[in-house]
């Protein structure tokens, strides 16, 4: 039988404090259940509901120094030894909290250190042993907690203007952290299954964060600025559906984002921008299909653009760039495959230059880095234990070099290597170009340039062949085809103006 309570009550205990026009309902049904009210302030209204046994309900709504205002408070707790404490102050603030099962624990605290603001808390719980505390300060701020399950626990800290924050867990062992420290922030966390955790930290304007994960023992890690730099306004997206899945991302100063997909198992993808520098519009895309992927992605500077892409099991993709506009492609589709893409360094800037690697088949490995400037390297392989390496202007400033690698086969060998010009004090504008087509098994490609506007193309169709391009010195050409089985070129070329073609057909006989 529930009775209103409104006085002291034997072996119920109901403390209440009323000023002004504030309203209080309170009714208990079960044994050594607790309710303690105090309110201070106008229309402020609190309305308790416990049925079970050892339950405890506290609703504080202003203090000795402060009013609370119009703020609403509504506390229902179903089943045993659940705990739930409500305070706010200063001004429209709301509080719901509903739980039902046996040892959850509610906690909302609202404006204790800044004055107004129109502040509004949801806590719901069901199950057993949930946790959801809930921090707000400053105005507008709005907070969400929903839990399903046993042992979840949600935490939710506000500080500053207009920030929302959103925790959906269904399952069991679940754990969601969000901290949000300035204006406009924005962040919704959602896990279901087991052992989950997601963990959110933005500082700054404009930020927003997604966090969804499906799954067991998954874990998504955010951090968006520090406490010395704001992020302004990056947005994250963290989804994972599997188990034991593992995302990170961080970045700082200024309109970064980043995305982050898995779906599989065991997959990793970590993505940090401008923690080494200021400034930039940064952007990161990591998307993963299938078990042990991992992708990393590195950009410092501005303007840079990282895409990564893996479908399949055991894919490693690495990306780093520093400098402006640079743009990093990498995509795999199979087993084992690895792409490695470096522009620019700590001391030198990548500028312009752009990297493109696919890679289809399995234990492919492709490998492109250049600095300084306008440099762009092209890589293809489809097949399997292929390998493509292309290295522009590491010693020397150079201009606009071009590397293209094509391989389609198994075993195959692409190697490339450009140094730009400095001659009397000039640096060189113009950039050497380096084409590899490689079509059939363990062929072997090898293309070394210094100097400036030297091509190097090579052509191999069959199996076994070899091709050595070497020149030094400005305008040099060569041009090599082979067709057939087991040949072998040798060209270095060292001046000015130099020209070479070479062309192979047939060769020797492969025994099986």
């Amino acid at each position: 039988m529930k009775k209103v309570i409104l006085s002291v009550v034997t072996l119920l205990s109901a403390s209440i404090m009323i000023a002004q026009s504030n309203s209080s309902n309170v009714s208990q049904t079960g044994n050594d259940n607790a309710a303690d009210v105090t309110q201070v302030g106008s229309n402020n209204a609190s309305m308790t509901i416990q049925e079970g046994n050892s339950n405890s309900a506290i609703a504080i709504q202003g203090s000795d120094l402060f009013n609370s205002r119009d703020g609403i408070v509504e506390q229902t707790q179903v089943g045993d030894k659940n705990s739930a404490t409500a305070q706010h102050e200063e001004d429209l603030n709301e509080v719901y909290q509903e739980q039902i099962g046996n040892g959850n624990s509610a906690s909302a605290t609202q404006n204790l250190a800044f004055f107004g603001g129109s502040n509004f808390t949801s806590q719901s719980q069901e199950g057993n042993k949930n946790t959801g505390v809930v921090s707000q300060e400053g105005t507008a701020n709005t907070a969400f907690q929903i839990q399903i399950g046993d042992d979840n626990a949600a935490t939710t800290a506000q500080e500053g203007d207009f920030n929302f924050s959103g925790i959906l867990q269904d399952g069991a062992s679940n754990v969601a952290t969000m901290a949000q420290v300035g204006t406009f922030n924005n962040s919704e966390q959602f896990q279901v299954g087991e052992a989950n955790m997601a963990e959110g930290e933005q500082w700054g304007e404009g930020n927003s964060l997604l966090q969804d994960q499906r799954g067991g023992g998954n874990v998504a890690t955010s951090l968006q600025g520090s406490s010395f730099f704001d992020s302004r306004g990056g947005q994250v997206q963290q989804i994972q559906i599997g188990d034991e899945n593992t995302a990170f991302a961080n970045h700082e100063e200024d309109d970064n984002t980043i995305l982050q997909g898995q779906v599989g198992d065991g997959n990793s993808a970590s993505a940090a921008q401008n923690l080494g520098s200021f400034g930039g519009n940064n952007f990161s895309i990591q998307v993963q299909f299938g078990n042990g992927n991992i992708a990393e992605v590195s950009q410092n500077g501005s303007n840079n653009s990282g895409d990564q892409d893996q479908n399949g099991d055991e894919n490693l993709a690495g990306s780093s760039q520093s400098g402006t506009d640079n743009t990093s492609v990498q995509a795999q589709s199979g087993i084992g495959n690895l792409a490695t893409s470096i522009q620019g360094s700590f001391f030198f800037d990548s500028r312009g230059g752009v990297v493109d690697q696919s890679q289809s088949g399995e234990e492919n490995t492709a490998f492109a880095q250049h600095e300084e400037d306008n440099n762009v390297i092209t890589q293809l392989q489809i097949g399997n234990g292929n390998s493509a390496s292309a290295t522009q202007n590491l010693e020397a400033f150079g201009g606009e070099n071009f590397s293209q690698q094509f391989q389609v086969g198994n075993g195959n060998i692409g190697e490339v290597s450009q140094e730009g010009d400095f001659d009397g004090g000039v640096f060189e504008a113009v950039g050497n170009i380096a084409s590899q087509i490689q079509l059939g098994d363990n062929n072997t490609a090898i293309t070394d340039q210094n100097g400036a506007g030297n091509i190097s193309d090579i052509l191999q169709d069959g199996t076994m062949n070899v091709a050595l391009d070497t020149q030094f010195g400005t305008d040099n050409f060569t041009f090599v085809t082979q067709t057939g089985d087991m040949n072998t070129s040798t060209i270095l070329q060292n001046g000015s103006n130099n020209s070479a073609v070479v062309t192979q057909t047939g060769g020797g006989t492969i025994t099986p």
